[in-house]
């Protein structure tokens, strides 16, 4: 059983939220929203009306989440910048990964903007979620999961395996979707941020 908190990663759309709640059901952890923890308890800077999107102050964030850890035990800390969490809190971090065109109608059903989900596709595209993470944390600390067309409970099952060492696991970066999408979805999704982002 991991004695520290588990961090979850990935851009929006990955299925993050949903995996964090049955997580926190199967192993009895207390489940943190990074962003919806630091609105909750004032930790922002300012609110940017361009990206919607409110300002965190990082370093007070990262304190008080690591003071709940050593209070209540370990959590389960979501977020898309959750690298920001000091080392010595987390077991591991899982960053969900998720193909790019899955991502994209994933994120059209939300009814989110195209150049909001023009940043997120990119993002997906490139891993950023996950070279954040190994920038900050070190490459021993970061697992991808390839959350694509899985169920919940499947993807639990997944990362339940990685926690407690039954499955074997790849660290670092082991996903790449410029080599994983064949050419037509792969011209799609760059025509996409093209369209959306890079011209706007």
């Amino acid at each position: 059983m991991c004695v520290r908190s588990i961090g979850l990663s990935g851009v929006p759309g990955t299925g993050k939220s949903a995996l964090a709640a049955r997580l926190s059901e199967l192993l009895g952890f207390t489940v943190v929203e990074l962003s919806e923890f630091a609105v909750r308890n004032n930790y922002v800077i300012a609110y940017d009306s361009s990206r919607k999107s409110f300002i965190i102050d990082e370093d007070r964030l990262s304190k008080a989440v690591k003071e709940l850890a050593n209070s209540q035990g370990p959590l389960i800390i979501v977020g898309h910048y959750v690298e920001i969490v000091p080392g010595d809190v987390l077991e591991l971090v899982i960053v969900l990964r998720r193909n790019p065109i899955e991502l994209l109608h994933i994120l059209e059903q939300r009814g989110w903007d195209n150049r909001k989900i023009a940043e997120n596709i990119e993002a997906e595209l490139l891993g950023v979620c996950t070279i954040n993470a190994i920038e900050e944390l070190g490459e021993d600390m970061v697992i991808e999961v390839d959350a694509t067309a899985k169920k919940l409970e499947g993807l639990a099952t997944d990362v339940l395996d990685i926690i407690f060492g039954e499955k074997p696991i790849y660290y670092g970066s082991s996903i790449d979707w410029l080599e994983k999408l064949d050419k037509e979805q792969l011209s799609h999704i760059l025509s996409y941020i093209e369209k959306n982002l890079i011209q706007d």
